[in-house]
Formats: structure tokens, sequence, C-alpha cells
């Protein structure tokens, strides 16, 4: 029987091969021709399309120092291989529930193209989805219960497996003011 130590082990080792993969797909990425492909990403109860080209990797959640005088869905500061991000809680920006802790396994941060040291909490990447294998939902409109979609959430997209993803544009997201307006 395998000790939770070996078990956490293993863990890493597979988080750390999907990183590398990740890495190396999003560094091949702009040698191809291009395809409309996109991250999938589960945050919470929501699953959600981030454009290649904006995300920087995925990391396992790291220490976060929290920072005083902040708004609540700023988690606070992390060190990622030596560069300092801000973590932000995207649920609980848009008005939802924060992200319990046992669904804030991961951050996702930020390409180095947006100029903006800061990444998000997802629960999981599970994969990559080309759009056009995809199916478009016009003007669907958000589950019960939930807020109003964010201005950075856009289209929603169906799986032949029937689950529904929304597109988030983390460029949008890094230029929101919300977003900028950290401090309280």
């Amino acid at each position: 029987m395998a000790t939770s130590r070996e078990a956490s082990n293993r863990q890493m080792v597979k988080l750390r091969e999907f990183s590398t993969q990740l890495a190396q797909r999003l560094k091949d990425a702009p040698n191809k021709p291009t395809e409309p492909t996109r991250l999938a990403v589960r945050i919470g109860a929501e699953s959600y399309l981030i454009e290649m080209a904006l995300a920087g990797e995925i990391v396992s959640l790291p220490g976060i120092a929290p920072v005083p005088w902040t708004r609540p869905w700023y988690r606070g500061l992390a060190n990622v291989r030596g560069r300092l991000i801000g973590v932000v809680d995207i649920m609980q920006l848009s008005g939802r529930d924060p992200l319990p802790p046992d669904q804030s396994q991961q951050v996702l941060v930020f390409g180095e193209v947006l100029g903006v040291n800061a990444g998000i909490l997802v629960s999981r990447a599970f994969g990559i989805r080309n759009l056009k294998e995809l199916t478009l939902l016009e003007g669907e409109a958000p589950a019960t219960g939930l807020a109003p979609r964010a201005s950075w959430e856009h289209a929603r997209y169906r799986d032949n497996d029937g689950l529904t993803m929304t597109e988030l544009e983390l460029r949008e997201l890094a230029m929101s003011p919300h977003f900028s307006a950290i401090g309280v």
C-alpha cells in the first residue's frame, strides 16, 4: 500500500509532466497554422476556455502571502519561479461565491504578453480544445442562481459530451478597472 507521501509525490510528478507538456504546446503554438485552440480549465463548478497565447503557465497552488487592506477576492502574493504574482479568486471578483479552499488547487499565471504579474485560482486544467470542434451557444443566459456574466466572460460553447464552457478573455480581465482596484 502506497503511503500518502508516495501518492503526493506521484501527483506532483504528474502535474509537473502536464505543466511541461503544456509549456511545450504553448511554445510550439505560434509555429503551427493558426487554429482557434483554447486551454480548458475548471474553476469551481464552471468550465472556461482561455486563449493559449495569453496563458503563461499552470502551477500547483504556492504559498500565498495575504496583503492587508485589499479586497476579499485578492488572495495575496505568491512567488512563482522568482516572480511575484497577485493571486485573484475570479469567482468572487465576478460576484459569485468565493472558491472553496478544496477547489483551489492551482494558479493559472497570466502570460507575459499581458504585462501583468497576476494569476487566477483554478480547480484544474483539463486539456486543450479546438473551437472548431465545439458548438457555439448563442445568447445563452448564465445558469440559474449565478451572477450575470462579467465583461471578461464571452461566448459559451458546448462540446460533444455536453459540457458547457465559457470563453474567458484574460486581456479584458487584466484591463478591467475592477481587476486593478485591489485596495479597500
